[in-house]
This record gives C-alpha cells, sequence and structure tokens, in this order.
C-alpha cells in the first residue's frame, strides 16, 4: 500500500513528476506566456493539489467507503455551482432527477450489501472538499480547453501541480523520504497513478470537458464505482450481492435520464 510508504503530499509529488515527464516526452512544444500562466496554476491548486490533498487525507482519516460515496458527489456539487454561478450549461428538472438516481446507486454500490456507517467529521468534510474542488476544476477546466490544446493545458497543469506541491514538501520536512522504503510492486503502483491515472486520466477527461462541458462529463463519475464493483467481481471474484447490482442499475438508469436530451452550450 502506497499509502503505508508515501504521505499524501509525497504521493501528489511523485505523480504529478511522473505525469508531467510523460506528457512533456509526447508533446514537448514550448508555450509560455508570462499573462497566461496564472490561470494554469489557478485550475492546477484546484484540481491537482488541493483536490488530491484532500482525498488522500481523508482516506487516511475516515472509511473508504465514506471517502467513495463523498467523492462521488461531484455531479451534484456541479448542481450547486451551476445554480450559484448560473454557467451556461444547464439541467432540465429530469436531468437534475437522473443525478439523485445515480447518487443513490453509487451508495448501494459501494456498501454492496455491507451497510458499514461510522462518522468522522473532519475525514468526511474533506473527501466531501475534494467533491466540490474537482466539480469547480471542471468548470474553471472548460474555458481553458476551449483555447488550448489538451496536451499542452494538462502538461501545464501537470508542471504547476509539482510547483505548487513544494510548498507543501517543504513544510512536511520529510522531503522524499518515504522513496527509500518502496518495494518493486510499489515504483509499479507509483508509475500507474502517474501514467495512467494522472496523465492519460486527466487527458481524457479534459477533452471530454471541451466537447460535452463539465456537468455532463462530471455525470460519468457516477460511473468509477461500478467500475471498480465490476472489476473486483472479476479479477478478485468478490461477490457482488444483490444491493450491488440494484445499485449499478440505480447508477446507469439515473445516467441515462440524465443524459437525454442534454443540451450543450459552449461557455
Amino acid at each position: 500500500n502506497l499509502m503505508e510508504k508515501l504521505t499524501p503530499v509525497q504521493l501528489m509529488f511523485l505523480r504529478f513528476v511522473i505525469a508531467w515527464l510523460s506528457i512533456w516526452l509526447i508533446y514537448p512544444k514550448r508555450h509560455f506566456h508570462w499573462r497566461e500562466e496564472g490561470q494554469f496554476v489557478v485550475l492546477s491548486l484546484v484540481g491537482n493539489t488541493l483536490y488530491y490533498l484532500s482525498e488522500n487525507t481523508a482516506l487516511q482519516m475516515t472509511l473508504a467507503s465514506n471517502v467513495s460515496i463523498l467523492v462521488s458527489a461531484a455531479p451534484i456539487a456541479s448542481i450547486f455551482l451551476l445554480r450559484l454561478f448560473g454557467n451556461t450549461e444547464k439541467l432540465s428538472g429530469r436531468q437534475t432527477a437522473g443525478v439523485g438516481v445515480a447518487f443513490l446507486g453509487v451508495m448501494l454500490v459501494v456498501f454492496n450489501g455491507v451497510f458499514v456507517l461510522e462518522l468522522n467529521p473532519l475525514g468526511d468534510l474533506l473527501a466531501l472538499a475534494a467533491a466540490f474542488l474537482w466539480a469547480l476544476y471542471g468548470f474553471l477546466a472548460k474555458r481553458i480547453m476551449d483555447k488550448y490544446d489538451t496536451f499542452l493545458s494538462t502538461r501545464k497543469l501537470m508542471f504547476y501541480g509539482m510547483v505548487t506541491t513544494v510548498p507543501l514538501l517543504l513544510a512536511e520536512g520529510k522531503g522524499l523520504s518515504g522513496v527509500t522504503a518502496m518495494q518493486p510492486g510499489d515504483i509499479c503502483g507509483l508509475l500507474y497513478l502517474g501514467l495512467i491515472c494522472s496523465a492519460v486520466c486527466y487527458l481524457m477527461w479534459n477533452a471530454a470537458i471541451s466537447k460535452i462541458g463539465a456537468m455532463h462529463a462530471n455525470l460519468y463519475v457516477y460511473a468509477v464505482p461500478v467500475v471498480t464493483m465490476l472489476a473486483s467481481a472479476v479479477f478478485l471474484k468478490e461477490t457482488v450481492s444483490m444491493v450491488g447490482m440494484i445499485g449499478v442499475a440505480l447508477v446507469v438508469g439515473g445516467m441515462l435520464l440524465s443524459s437525454i436530451n442534454n443540451p450543450v452550450e459552449s461557455s
């Protein structure tokens, strides 16, 4: 478990380094203008540094199931931000209901018939904060992805993720000491997180935001617990309960309901 070898800050920094290097190798084209960099710094703070710090710290303080459910509330947080800021993306009442149905399905999928309710106020609040940060990232990213190449934008986000994590590393006072305790399996896990979960997933997510908008892209966050549960059943032979299957049906049904006649407008 990487969280046993590395602190949340160390893990974040190393993920950003790996992701930045991999994207730079694919897209080395230079683009730097002082007046444009501020927006990338803010976006990286919201969607990289603060998001991962909140989520990883929450995992150390509360149940993983709590974090899964609360972080999956990103679409609900998106609806709140839509109402608050009057974004040009709109949802009908039926689509909003679909978001709620899918979220109920996520709860059933995460618990999968084993209901364990254990609250940790600070940890749960951090997980909820992560959901709002991810929702906010989507709306901010939409404006940037419409103007810049996806590879360039994502590379810059990873670079500023490294930069904004350095002060946290210094404040922590441990540097990268945890790296010396890593085994080959840990290194493979770290490479997976950096190359796939950070580089590839952010590239795909940013492209999706550019194409269909933040609100509708965030709906697919609900698919994450479903895919995790089904993959665990196939590869780890874990049992999927009837409650879990009902949850899958609700997630799929809610996502379909939310996707019908979605008017996607550019902001």
